[in-house]
């Protein structure tokens, strides 16, 4: 799989020919429209047009088009090369990079992330809750996560059972900045540099009631037996234990 940034790149090339160079617009349109439908198979049902306004420079009409290029149906010409159908993508000034404090990495308010790392994606989200909470999540293959000693309160495990989305496991949850901060559930995730991973940080149009791609309570699993029945109580018990320690 092509890293995220590559493939952001590379649909961007393909429209700037489709609509530059006529003779060029067929191919270009048919390679975008597939690096479209790769992106759309990875990503949570009805997120595609959210992605496309946060990272490319196409318009969601014009990436529709190029989708059903690359799916052999027809589509006029002029209609490939329509350079009046564009939008711009967010500038680097607007972007966001969040910030660090005392050695810890914490979110900008109002703002949403993309990291990846040995194939998983990290995400943070705004929250509903107010701009010192955000959703933090990740999707990813392999061995799936252990609950094991987990302390976050209310963290989800799950199995991943959506035909939109290529990974097989989800975790996430919701936490506010300080104490166990954001970048530290990141690091308890797994994600190891938080700077090198992050492939985008950009303003969110709103926020958002649950962390991404989470999955709905018959896919988590919670210990050796996937019982769910403890996990409040237990969740409480360890932050009452942590509290006394302070």
């Amino acid at each position: 799989m092509l890293p995220i940034e590559t493939i952001i790149d590379q649909i961007n090339t393909h429209h700037k020919y489709a609509t530059k160079h006529a003779k060029d617009a067929v191919e270009s349109a048919k390679a975008a429209g597939e690096l479209l439908l790769h992106v759309k198979a990875t990503l949570p049902h009805g997120t595609l047009t959210s992605w496309i306004k946060t990272n490319l420079n196409v318009s969601d009409r014009q990436a529709q088009r190029y989708m059903a290029v690359a799916q052999g149906k027809p589509v006029p010409l002029r209609k490939l090369a329509d350079k009046t159908d564009t939008v711009s993508v967010l500038q680097t000034t607007a972007q966001s990079k969040g910030k660090w404090k005392n050695e810890k990495w914490e979110p900008d308010a109002g703002c949403m992330y993309l990291f990846n790392e040995d194939g998983a994606s990290y995400w943070v989200l705004p929250c509903t809750e107010g701009g010192k909470w955000f959703h933090v999540s990740k999707l990813y293959n392999g061995s799936r996560m252990s609950t094991d000693g987990f302390y976050r309160h209310y963290t989800i495990f799950s199995v991943v059972d959506d035909p939109d989305l290529t990974s097989k496991f989800y975790v996430g949850t919701t936490t506010p900045l300080g104490w166990i901060g954001v970048g530290d559930v990141l690091k308890s995730y797994g994600l190891k540099d938080i700077k090198k991973s992050l492939v985008k940080g950009t303003p969110a149009k709103h926020s958002y009631q649950r962390p991404f791609g989470e999955q709905s309570p018959e896919n988590w699993y919670w210990g050796n037996n996937g019982d769910w029945d403890d996990r409040e109580a237990y969740a409480d018990l360890m932050l009452k234990s942590m509290s006394s320690e302070d």
